[in-house]
C-alpha cells in the first residue's frame, strides 16, 4: 500500500534535482516512477486525484522540453480525468481548472485548434470566479484569462476581448507592486496588450505607456536574466513604432541597438531567433531608406534570408 507513496516521494525529490540541473535522465525517471505510482492508484482510489496531477505536470514538463505532442495529449487526458474528480464545491477544483486550461492553451498555440482555446477560456473564467479579489491566486487566474483572451482577439479580432484582456492585465499589475516577483511578467503582458490596441487604434498614449512598461521590465531583467532577450525584443518593437510615428532617428538607433543585443542572446537554435532576426531586419531597412547605407541594406537582406 505504501509503495505508491514511496514512488511519488522519490519522483518529487528527483524533480527538485531536475529543476536545478535540468537532466533529461531525471525527467525520464520521474515519468517512469509516476506512471508506476498512478497504476497503484486505480479509478475509485481516494488518492488518485493527487497522482493524476503529478504525472500530468511532469508530462507537461517533458512536452516543454522535447515538444512531444503525445505527452501533451496524455497530460490533457489525465487533467481532464482529474477535473471530473473535482466537482463543484471541491476544494481542489480551482487548481484542476487552472491546470487543464493552461495546457489546452498550449495545445491551441501548437495546433491552432479554436475549440481548445474556447475550452481554455471557459475553464479560466470559472477558475477566476473561484478566485475572487483577495484570493491568494486571483492574480494568477486573472493573468491566465487575460492571455487567453488576447489569443482569441488575435484569432477573431473582437475588440471586447482585447479591452477585457487589458483590464485584467492592468488589475494584475496593480496587484504586483515594485519588488513582487511576478511584476516583470505583468509589465510585459500589459505592454504587449497595449501594443495590440495601438496597432488597432493608433492611440499615442498606448504606445507611450507600453514603452514605459517595457522599459521598467527591462530594468528588472538585467544582463544574465533568462528573459532579458524578450524585454529587449519587445522594447525594440515599441521604439521602431515610435520612430515611424515621430521620425526621430534617435528612436530608430535605439531600436537597432536593442535588437542587436537581443539577437546576441538568441543564438542559432534558439526558439526566439526567428522573431529577433525579423525585427532587426526591419529597422536596418528603415535606416537604409533614410541614410542610403548599402551596409544596412545588405545586413537586412542577410537577416531576412536567415
Amino acid at each position: 500500500m505504501r509503495r505508491a507513496s514511496s514512488l511519488n516521494n522519490l519522483a518529487i525529490a528527483i524533480k527538485d534535482r531536475y529543476d536545478r540541473f535540468g537532466s533529461e535522465g531525471d525527467l525520464e525517471e520521474m515519468v517512469r516512477l509516476l506512471m508506476q505510482a498512478l497504476g497503484l492508484r486505480p479509478p475509485g482510489h481516494p488518492d488518485r486525484l493527487h497522482f493524476l496531477n503529478n504525472l500530468a505536470n511532469v508530462l507537461r514538463d517533458r512536452y516543454n522540453r522535447n515538444g512531444s505532442q503525445e505527452d501533451m495529449d496524455h497530460s490533457i487526458q489525465l487533467l481532464t480525468e482529474a477535473l471530473t474528480l473535482c466537482p463543484c464545491g471541491h476544494p481542489h477544483r480551482q487548481h484542476s481548472l487552472n491546470n487543464l486550461a493552461n495546457i489546452l492553451r498550449d495545445r491551441y498555440i501548437l495546433k491552432s485548434t479554436p475549440e481548445d482555446l474556447e475550452h481554455s477560456i471557459r475553464l479560466h473564467k470559472e477558475a477566476l470566479e473561484l478566485r475572487p479579489p483577495g484570493h491568494p491566486h486571483h492574480h494568477i487566474s486573472a493573468n491566465n484569462l487575460a492571455n487567453a483572451l488576447s489569443d482569441r482577439y488575435k484569432l477573431q479580432g473582437s475588440q471586447d476581448d482585447l479591452e477585457h484582456s487589458i483590464r485584467l492585465h492592468t488589475e494584475v499589475l496593480n496587484l504586483s507592486p515594485v519588488g513582487h516577483p511576478f511584476r516583470p511578467f505583468c509589465l510585459n503582458n500589459l505592454a504587449n496588450a497595449l501594443m495590440e490596441r495601438y496597432d488597432l487604434k493608433r492611440l499615442q498614449e498606448d504606445l507611450e505607456l507600453a514603452i514605459q512598461l517595457h522599459t521598467e521590465a527591462l530594468d528588472l531583467r538585467p544582463p544574465g536574466h533568462p528573459h532579458r532577450h524578450n524585454s529587449l525584443h519587445n522594447l525594440a518593437i515599441c521604439y521602431r513604432h515610435q520612430y515611424l510615428l515621430r521620425g526621430s532617428e534617435e528612436d530608430l538607433e535605439y531600436a537597432i541597438r536593442l535588437c542587436e543585443e537581443a539577437l546576441d542572446l538568441c543564438p542559432p537554435g534558439h526558439s526566439h531567433r526567428y522573431h529577433t532576426l525579423n525585427n532587426l531586419a526591419l529597422p536596418r531597412r528603415d535606416r537604409y531608406l533614410v541614410k542610403g547605407s548599402e551596409e544596412d541594406l545588405e545586413h537586412a537582406v542577410r537577416l531576412s534570408k536567415e
